[in-house]
């Protein structure tokens, strides 16, 4: 049994909403963990660029040689002044120029000319270089971590998460959609509500056809009491009902299986892996779901959907529709009933609430967000 024995409560309801604890989360969460950006496919070749938010902070992003990308505040060395205007582009002749006083740095960062600057001994150029943002990558997914020093690399923040997924090639799997969408909710709102499954009954009638156990208000079957093993090596892991095959509204598919898959994977029909509160994967044995979550203020944050396929697979309109369809209404779904709970978390009446049994993984997020404020609080 996995879940809580004694009653928890809730963080404070003002943390979802003073603007003040905001911050605070910002600088011990957002500015200190690996934050997934965007995948390595947006960067086609050398010199191509976007520019990302992390909190308040904008980031540049590049691609300097085939497997190296690169990233920096978008914030020029002379006056501040920010580099790139556009979301994305291509940088010309491998330079980066800022468009107010034409300072030039190369795309690993130096500073190489500074025109028209009346000289002066004591200006070093190697001095000036831009702000650098750690960059790295995993299955495709480029991650920034804004602190100085990360406290440890991307592979051991992700460690068995990403282990979940070995079998996908993520890498060599290509976004065929991706959908955009705004929710009225602190950020911590809509992880919780990824987290626990006692709403599926409720919310998601459309998953629970597909995910006979999230009736139960349930993600797995050893979640119940008196839960008993069916057959050898069950580990009650919930599973996909009886002739389903993937997450689509009729658990159908025309989509081949993802090569290198296992029986058992193929025959869970579902694999979650979790990057706690910014990004979730969802795998299936036909396409690949990724979910980043994207705080914008106190109370709102931007979902950024990609449904992945393998490079080279073929897909019509309808059968991209279909393997779209149910995790947007999901995600629609569960945008409407967090908006709800953000707006019911103003009320004087409620300080906090209360967690049930098969909640515990919010608990552990709970007390994963106050360990981080703690170690933020030890370093100030």
């Amino acid at each position: 049994m996995r879940t809580l024995t004694e009653v928890k409560k809730t963080l404070p309801a003002s943390w979802y909403y003073e603007p003040q604890q905001y911050e605070r989360e910002l600088d011990a969460i957002w500015y200190r963990d690996w934050i997934c950006v965007g995948r390595l496919e947006s960067l086609a070749r050398d010199g191509a660029w976007f520019v990302t938010t992390i909190g308040k902070q904008k980031i540049i992003v590049t691609r300097v040689s085939d497997d190296r990308i690169v990233a920096f505040h978008n914030t020029c060395r002379h006056r501040g002044s920010e580099l790139c205007r556009d979301d994305a582009g291509q940088f010309r002749n491998g330079r980066i120029i800022c468009p107010y006083h034409a300072w030039t740095y190369s795309l690993q960062g130096e500073l190489i000319a500074t025109p028209r600057r009346l000289e002066t001994d004591d200006f070093e150029l190697q001095d000036y270089a831009l702000y650098p943002v750690h960059a790295d990558s995993w299955g495709g997914f480029i991650f920034l971590n804004l602190s100085a020093t990360p406290a440890t690399g991307l592979k051991s923040y992700l460690a068995e998460e990403a282990e979940n997924l070995k079998s996908w090639p993520l890498v060599n799997m290509r976004s065929v959609r991706q959908e955009k969408m705004t929710v009225a909710c602190n950020w911590k709102i809509f992880w919780e509500n990824y987290s626990e499954c006692y709403h599926c009954p409720k919310i998601h009638p459309e998953l629970c056809r597909v995910m006979p156990v999230y009736r139960q208000g349930v993600f797995d079957p050893v979640d119940l009491p008196g839960w008993q093993p069916q057959f050898e090596g069950d580990t009650g892991v919930g599973r996909v009902g009886d002739g389903v095959r993937t997450w689509t509204r009729d658990g159908q598919t025309s989509l081949p299986v993802i090569k290198g898959l296992s029986d058992a994977e193929i025959a869970a029909g579902v694999v979650f892996t979790s990057i706690t509160g910014s990004m979730y994967v969802v795998a299936h044995p036909d396409y690949v779901r990724s979910v980043r979550i994207v705080p914008t203020g106190p109370e709102s944050i931007e979902l950024v959907v990609d449904w992945l396929l393998p490079a080279g697979t073929e897909i019509g309109a309808s059968d991209l529709e279909r393997i779209c369809e149910l995790a947007r209404l999901v995600i629609e779904q569960d945008g409407d009933v967090c908006e709800r709970n953000q707006r019911g978390l103003r009320s004087r009446a409620h300080a906090d609430g209360v967690l049930v049994p098969q909640e515990y993984e919010l608990w552990r997020f709970h007390e994963h967000i106050r360990a981080k404020l703690a170690e933020l609080a030890e370093l100030r």
